[in-house]
C-alpha cells in the first residue's frame, strides 16, 4: 500500500481530482447496476399470462400478474390499468409516462460519459504541469542531474491514471447503456401490447 501511495503522490496535485472522478464513476456504476436489477421485468409473464387475463377481462388476474412480473414495465402497466377508465387520451398518457421511465433509466449515464472525456484531459493537464516542472528544473537548477526525473514521473503517472479511469468508465458506460436500452425496449413492447389488447393507438 505504501508503494501505491508513493506512486499516487508522484502524479502531483492532479491525481486528487482524478481520484474523485474514479470514485464518482464507480459510485454511478454500482447505483445504476442495482437500479437496473430492480427495474427488470419478467416479460414472459407479461406476454402470456397478463395478455391472456387482459383479453378475457380478468382485471384481478392481470394486476396479480403485473405484481409478479415486477420491474418498470409491471409498474407502468399497473399504473395504466388503475387510471385507464378516467383517461381522455390513452396514447398520450402512455407516451408521456414511457418517456419519463426512459429518462429515469438513462439518468446519470451522461455524467459517466463526461468522465470518459474529462479523465484523460485531466491526465493531459498533469502531463503538461509535470513537463513544465521538469524543464524548469533543467533550466534553473545546476548540479542536480536527476531532479528533472520528478517532473517527468509526474507527467507519466498522471497520464496513465487518467487513461485508466477513462477506459474503466467507458466500459461501465457501455454495460449500463446496454442494460438501459434493453429495459426501454421492454417498455416499448409493453406499450405495444397494451395497444393490441385494449385498442389504444400508441
Amino acid at each position: 500500500m505504501q508503494q501505491v501511495w508513493d506512486l499516487f503522490q508522484t502524479g502531483g496535485w492532479v491525481m486528487y481530482p482524478l481520484l474523485a472522478l474514479s470514485v464518482m464513476s464507480l459510485t454511478i456504476y454500482v447505483e445504476r447496476w442495482r437500479f437496473y436489477r430492480r427495474a427488470q421485468t419478467n416479460m414472459s409473464l407479461i406476454r402470456c399470462q397478463f395478455c391472456a387475463a387482459l383479453h378475457t377481462g380478468n382485471a384481478a388476474k392481470a394486476k396479480s400478474t403485473l405484481d409478479k412480473a415486477g420491474g418498470v414495465v409491471g409498474s407502468l402497466m399497473g399504473d395504466y390499468l388503475d387510471v385507464r377508465d378516467t383517461l381522455v387520451n390513452h396514447d398520450a398518457w402512455l407516451e408521456l409516462h414511457g418517456q419519463q421511465v426512459a429518462a429515469n433509466l438513462k439518468a446519470r449515464l451522461p455524467l459517466l460519459s463526461a468522465i470518459v472525456t474529462i479523465a484523460p484531459l485531466m491526465g493531459l493537464l498533469g502531463t503538461v504541469t509535470g513537463m513544465i516542472q521538469a524543464f524548469d528544473v533543467l533550466s534553473v537548477t545546476e548540479g542536480q542531474p536527476f531532479a528533472i526525473t520528478g517532473g517527468v514521473a509526474e507527467a507519466l503517472v498522471a497520464t496513465a491514471f487518467g487513461l485508466l479511469i477513462a477506459i474503466v468508465a467507458m466500459a461501465f458506460h457501455v454495460i449500463l447503456e446496454q442494460k438501459a436500452t434493453r429495459l426501454i425496449e421492454d417498455v416499448e413492447l409493453a406499450a405495444g401490447l397494451l395497444a393490441l389488447h385494449t385498442g389504444v393507438n400508441v
